[in-house]
């Protein structure tokens, strides 16, 4: 059977570096050719469906957060459903909606959601919690659970677990929710001079939180630095620095940022949520859930340990058991005619 993994999207996105990884690994172990389609940029329609239908027969696996499709929800759906008419899709999606979305986007991505689930032949998702927001947004679909994969990225060296942390990193995107404002909130309660460093990037169309954030800091006699883009080769020694990690965002459905802190072998604090709950259920001990952020903080600034996962902590899953556990779900799409 062929497959086809189209990626759409930046280099240095989370959804499209997952979706490049999880290609490599199907390309390894798959019963049949893997064809990569590549498309950086919001995809023109009609290109990519002509593309489809020049590609070997079988199955497409696609990566779908929407604002990687399309300018609105809408247009993503459009994007994806007319796919899906060329070929049997095996869908796996992104940033499920969530009331978090606020009452004017929340019920447009629902709308968006359901209708590429329901053009797709098969539909994944990363975490047992999007299969509920899933079934929230009225798609009466079945679905798959294939959480997102941990990179290794432990080789690179390490402070020692026991010395001093020098400051407070969020890692990822800004954008409205993301939870780096609680974090300067919370600096209070750690010793003066200590601050936020956020390594990442605005979203698209929210440049103004950097100078929200710097702002907020200062405000409160702390430093803050936004670095902006980290390139891949940096970001494993950046992990792995006497920082205490901080995952703040409280509406997760599945978290690359995580992964990442978990895959340098740290320890990142996290909100409670169906999804901490989830992730702790499947790795005990991998992330150490808060109530109270100010609470946390001043905990693990006085036990620099505990921000450290211990020599040999499984990590997991790979890429590779990932893909391992796609091949039945496109197997099944692959006779399922579109």
């Amino acid at each position: 059977m062929n497959t086809t993994v189209l990626v759409v999207g930046p280099a240095g996105h989370g959804v499209t570096g997952t979706a490049i990884a999880q290609e490599a690994a199907l390309r390894a172990i798959a019963p049949g050719p893997v064809h990569l389609l590549r498309r950086t940029g919001i995809p023109d329609v009609a290109e990519l469906r002509a593309a489809l239908r020049a590609a070997p027969p079988g199955p497409v696996l696609v990566h779908v957060t929407d604002r990687l499709f399309g300018t609105t929800p809408e247009d993503a759906a459009d994007v994806v459903v007319a796919l899906g008419q060329e070929r049997p899709l095996v869908v796996t999606l992104h940033d499920l909606p969530q009331a978090s979305d606020g009452p004017r986007n929340a019920p447009r991505r629902v709308t968006a959601y359901r209708r590429i689930a329901q053009a797709a032949a098969a539909v994944v998702v990363s975490s047992a919690h999007e299969q509920r927001l899933l079934a929230a947004c009225g798609a009466d679909v079945p679905s798959s659970v294939v959480p997102l994969p941990v990179p290794e990225l432990r080789a690179a060296p390490a402070a020692d677990p026991s010395a001093p942390l020098r400051g407070v990193a969020v890692l990822g995107y800004l954008y409205p929710g993301k939870g780096h404002e609680d974090v300067v909130a919370g600096l209070d309660v750690l010793p003066a001079g200590v601050g936020l460093t956020a390594w990442g990037r605005p979203s698209d169309g929210h440049e103004d939180l950097v100078a929200a954030l710097t702002e907020q800091a200062r405000a409160l006699g702390r430093p803050c630095i936004v670095t902006g883009f980290v390139p891949e080769a940096e970001l494993p020694g950046l992990l792995r620095s006497a920082v205490l990690p901080v995952a703040p965002h409280a509406h997760l459905s599945a978290s690359g940022s995580i992964n990442a802190w978990i895959g340098a072998g740290r320890r990142p604090l996290v909100p409670r949520s169906d999804y901490a709950a989830e992730l702790d259920e499947r790795s005990p001990g991998c992330v150490r859930v808060y109530a109270d952020l100010p609470t946390a903080l001043a905990e693990a600034w006085e036990d620099p340990p505990s921000t450290w996962l211990p020599a040999g902590f499984p990590t997991g899953p790979t890429a590779a058991a990932t893909a391992a556990l796609l091949l039945p779900v496109l197997a099944r799409a692959g006779g399922h005619a579109p």
